[in-house]
């Protein structure tokens, strides 16, 4: 399934998987996709990535810079609101295999239908942004309508990003 998906798209999976392992989730929910999403947006892979999975020392990621499109405040906001109302348990092992909810596989197949749409290379970020904002209804997905973010935004911006095709 993840063949066609950006390495950026990929280490937000990965992110998502570890962010939810921190909270004793059984499986990765949306708002745990949201949340990474965000973070690597702001440029996860260059301080936040390696703490997640215990990396210490130096990072290397191969993943093209990129211009972020959450402002750092609007983004510290979003991870902040998110993470207090996420439930909490005790983490789990990073080592242990993770479901994805019925919700994000949902996601999955629907921004592989829009990068299809849009005629991109790949799935990236934002074409991930862009179908939760249309499919689901979870705590992150109101706090980004709140904050003015619509899937119309996004498709826009997609739509005039030709590093995408």
């Amino acid at each position: 399934m993840f063949e066609n998906f950006s390495q950026r798209s990929k280490l937000v999976i990965f992110a998502a998987r570890a962010k939810a392992g921190e909270r004793g989730a059984n499986m990765i929910e949306i708002d745990d996709f949201i949340v990474a999403l965000v973070l690597e947006d702001q440029g996860l892979e260059k301080g936040q990535f390696p703490k997640l999975f215990g990396i210490e020392g130096p990072f290397h990621s191969d993943t093209p810079p990129h211009a972020p499109f959450f402002a750092p405040e609007m983004a510290n906001e979003l991870v902040n609101s998110l993470e207090s109302v996420l439930p909490k348990s005790p983490p789990v092992s990073r080592s242990m295999e993770m479901r994805l909810s019925p919700a994000l596989e949902r996601i999955f197949d629907s921004a592989l239908a829009l990068q299809t749409q849009l005629h991109h290379s790949q799935v990236q970020p934002l074409h991930l942004l862009a179908t939760i904002l249309t499919k689901e209804s979870s705590h992150g997905v109101k706090l980004l309508q709140k904050a003015g973010i619509t899937e119309e935004i996004i498709v826009q911006k997609l739509r005039s990003d030709s590093s995408l095709l």
